[in-house]
């Protein structure tokens, strides 16, 4: 199985991965992350896709950062998508057999999972403010309203171009952003309660924090961060004004777990998962964000 990140050897799915292979009757797979730069030339997309196609022995891969670009860059050379997959432009799960690759996105399913441990309000009728509009993002808000009735959902980026291409996707409102400052102009506007979440990847693949230390989060405000590892400062930020600080393990845990069932085949029922959960639990690194939660 294939792992396509930024900087896949700092995860902590390496020690993790051959336990949970074993628990899911798949003992004696190998993980073998792929290193691709953050907007990588087309090329660089297309090679990684193609390495997992003619890979023999190869069941297929995970893809983090680049779904998008993978989606966009290298498409022609899949058999087929899933729904989501075509509807959010984004692969985050290659599944390969017999070198025919089938684009899966579980986004929209593994963000609703992460989300059911943590939120307070269930069903969400708030407002969620989402900073950065990449396949993640993109994918939270249509599960949002796909799930839920929120009362509005903002989606920011930097680029004009990506936030055309998910305008159709949901009735979020998108936000064209140039700098921190921006974000927290927008962050001081928003309702008691909001969901505040960083799908930017600043704090993992890029240093740093969507905002400034000057941002001001809403009373009762959950800020969710997508990344599990890194400075996190995001959430040293929303923790210092003593707002609920979630990092991404959960997401991580039902993001990996979902995958690895597709692409190695197996059956993932809640039993299991709970089983996956606890022997991941000794490799989270040290965070001022860990929380026993109970999972639905």
């Amino acid at each position: 199985m294939y792992f396509l990140g930024v900087t896949t050897a700092q995860s902590s799915v390496h020690r993790i991965f051959p336990r949970w292979a074993e628990l899911a009757g798949a003992a004696g797979t190998k993980l073998i992350g792929v290193d691709l730069p953050v907007e990588a030339e087309p090329q660089v997309y297309r090679a990684a896709v193609e390495r997992i196609r003619s890979d023999a022995e190869s069941r297929g891969g995970l893809v983090t950062t680049h779904k998008v670009q993978v989606y966009r860059h290298a498409g022609d050379l899949f058999a087929g998508f899933e729904p989501d997959a075509r509807l959010l432009a984004e692969v985050s799960c290659i599944v390969q057999r017999g070198g025919s690759l089938t684009g899966i996105a579980v986004d929209t399913v593994t963000s609703g999972m992460a989300l059911r441990a943590f939120l307070p309000e269930w069903p969400f009728r708030g407002s969620a403010l989402i900073l950065g509009a990449g396949g993640a993002a993109a994918a939270l808000a249509v599960q949002l309203y796909r799930a839920h009735q929120p009362e509005q959902v903002i989606l920011t980026d930097v680029s004009a171009e990506r936030l055309q291409q998910v305008r159709g996707l949901t009735p979020a409102r998108c936000e064209l952003v140039h700098g921190p400052e921006d974000h927290d102009r927008l962050l001081s506007r928003m309702p008691p309660g909001s969901l505040v979440v960083n799908a930017t990847g600043m704090g993992k693949d890029r240093a740093g924090a969507p905002i400034t230390a000057a941002a001001r989060f809403p009373e009762g405000a959950v800020a969710w961060d997508f990344n599990y590892r890194g400075d996190l400062r995001f959430l040293e930020h929303a923790r210092a004004q003593g707002r609920h600080a979630e990092d991404g393990w959960q997401y991580f845990l039902h993001g990996w777990s979902q995958i690895m069932a597709r692409v190695l085949g197996f059956a993932l029922t809640a039993g299991l998962f709970a089983a996956l959960r606890a022997s991941a639990e000794p490799f989270r690194p040290p965070s001022s964000y860990r929380k026993d939660h109970t999972v639905s």
